[in-house]
């Protein structure tokens, strides 16, 4: 089973959780910067991701030295590495709770809701592969919010993925960042 993670969605909602008690979080509305470590365990290692020489990079047209850089920077957020991404948060958001859907083998349910915190248990099963677990988003303050995920696979490749985060508020307008679209 391939689980996709969105790091700037794990506090975006792009999924509407009808007929729940979701209480919205009292945090600020906005452009939000969200940085996100993973960690996997039960997976086979993978071969490390070649580095390219940074004479090799100098060397690229512009264009292309930004496009590989924005690519490699993008396999982040595994093993430490922490991923950063911005995320627009609107009224609409919020109201539709913390949760996230990854695709329709998904279902995600809120286990609880208040102003400072949510609790999401979310199953996914795609062919012979099951995956369960919880997530669970904190207000710190009106600009900041931390969480965590950890999921469980069961079947013929058994592991664990958790995911740590924190977000932070950084601006009123959202600028060129679209909120997520609701589903």
């Amino acid at each position: 089973m391939r689980l996709t993670v969105l790091p700037g969605l794990l506090l975006l909602s792009c999924a509407a959780l009808p007929a729940q008690d979701i209480k919205p979080f009292d945090i600020k509305l906005g452009l939000w910067e969200t940085s996100t470590t993973t960690e996997m365990t039960g997976m086979p290692a993978m071969p490390a991701i070649p580095q390219i020489p940074p004479e090799a990079l100098s060397r690229m047209p512009p264009e292309q030295r930004a496009k590989v850089e924005a690519m490699m920077k993008s396999r982040g957020g595994t093993g430490g590495t922490p991923m950063v991404v911005k995320s627009c948060i609107t009224r609409e958001t919020l109201d539709r709770a913390m949760a996230f859907k990854t695709d329709k083998s998904c279902t995600s349910k809120v286990v609880s809701s208040s102003a400072t915190k949510q609790v999401i248990h979310m199953e996914c099963t795609q062919d012979k592969s099951r995956m369960t677990g919880d997530m669970t988003v904190e207000r710190v303050d009106a600009e900041h919010a931390k969480g965590t995920s950890v999921m469980k696979t069961e079947g013929e490749h058994a592991m664990t993925v958790k995911v740590n985060f924190e977000t932070k508020w950084l601006a009123s307008d959202c600028g060129d960042v679209k909120p997520a679209a609701a589903k």
